[in-house]
């Protein structure tokens, strides 16, 4: 996933010199999980999570390795990598509410909250990693070595899961039709109120707060003269956020309070992408990103285990389902953070957005007092 978002800005701005297509290749990045989030939270209620997990592993190592042949053969330009976008997002879409579950289902709901921190802590460490190494080596050796790299990673998270085995598991299996199983999903919406405002919420801040993304290959050789090799520091810089606080999340595993949690990291959230608007030096910058993604984290884990919480333990799948569903709001933000970066600049663009994430968990703590009650 680190070489997912080095990629994806640097190929798109490289290509097309403008950051509006960087906003449109994020926004197809993340536009499967409007339909494939939903799916895929249905396949992980209808399937042993083991297993899938370890299905969609290797088929995404085959469709990256077809790609690397790809960028073999030709130069890299904005239709393909557009295609590869809206695969790798696809991909992404459809795994991650099954790995998700499968985390909650080893763990149990007393210990949710630290399991998918120690998720988050993996992935978090790994994105440190191959943010850089997939900077580093497509700035010197190409694309198709890179996506060679990603693919055999996906190959060795596969064999890692051979012999896990989940207690759960026979509970988690939904043997109904997929589309009783995901009428079922609709009707938990309906009923209940506490998953249907984390969702609303969850889309609010994802418009907002996880767009800053799109600004950020511009940022780099505009205001701080970087590379491929320099995008993949900054997003490094994020990977150490997330993976400081997932280990804080990890050692205190918070159950009682979370939502008061939940609200603060939001509005250090936005703090952060406004102050981000009037930094111009690489450490702070740095720095700066560390925090933003700090707090993205934490929001993600928390929301996460209070969604998996909230709902029987059969829906537990389709409540990722939800999840994934609601940060699908992800590709109109990056549309506007790319339009806006174009129109005005990146600072205003920076600043709009970070009030909006103010904006929307103000609105939230006020108008919804089940949610302070979480």
């Amino acid at each position: 996933m680190g070489g997912d978002y080095v990629l994806i800005g640097w190929l798109a701005l490289d290509t097309t010199q403008s950051s509006s297509w960087v906003g449109i290749a994020f926004a197809l990045y993340y536009l499967p999980n409007i339909i494939f989030g939903i799916i895929g939270g249905g396949i992980a209620d209808r399937f042993p999570r083991r297993g899938l997990l370890q299905s969609l592993d290797f088929g995404a190592a085959g469709l990256i390795i077809l790609f690397s042949v790809l960028f073999v053969y030709q130069t890299p330009q904005a239709p393909l990598v557009l295609v590869l976008t809206l695969v790798l997002g696809s991909l992404r879409a459809i795994k991650n509410p099954v790995r998700l579950a499968l985390a909650y289902d080893l763990a149990g709901r007393q210990q949710a909250t630290r399991a998918l921190s120690g998720i988050s802590v993996a992935g978090r460490l790994g994105m440190l990693i191959g943010a850089i190494v997939i900077g580093v080596l497509t700035d010197r050796f190409g694309v198709a070595v890179a996506l060679i790299l990603m693919a055999l990673m996906h190959t060795a998270a596969a064999g890692a899961l051979t012999g896990v085995r989940s207690k759960k598991q026979r509970v988690a299996a939904d043997s109904t039709p997929l589309w009783q199983n995901l009428n079922d999903y609709l009707r938990e919406f309906r009923v209940n109120r506490v998953l249907l405002i984390l969702v609303l919420v969850t889309a609010g801040i994802e418009l907002f707060g996880t767009s800053y993304s799109s600004a950020l290959p511009e940022l780099a050789t505009s205001r701080l003269s970087l590379r491929a090799d320099g995008l993949g520091l900054m997003h490094a810089a994020q990977a150490c956020g997330g993976l400081l606080v997932g280990l804080l999340l990890f050692a205190v595993s918070p159950q009682k309070r979370r939502a008061r949690v939940y609200g603060i990291c939001v509005l250090l959230l936005g703090i952060s992408i406004i102050a981000l608007a009037h930094v111009s030096d690489i450490p702070t910058v740095l720095l700066t990103l560390a925090v933003i993604s700090a707090m993205i984290s934490a929001w993600d884990i928390l929301t996460q285990s209070m969604m998996q919480s909230c709902v029987p333990d059969h829906l537990r799948g389709r409540s990722m389902g939800a999840w994934m569903f609601a940060i699908g709001s992800a590709p109109l933000g990056q549309l506007e953070m790319g339009f806006l970066v174009t129109a005005i600049g990146i600072g205003p663009a920076l600043y709009l957005n970070g009030s909006g994430v103010l904006l929307v968990i103000l609105i939230a703590f006020t108008a919804t007092p089940i949610l302070r009650k979480l």
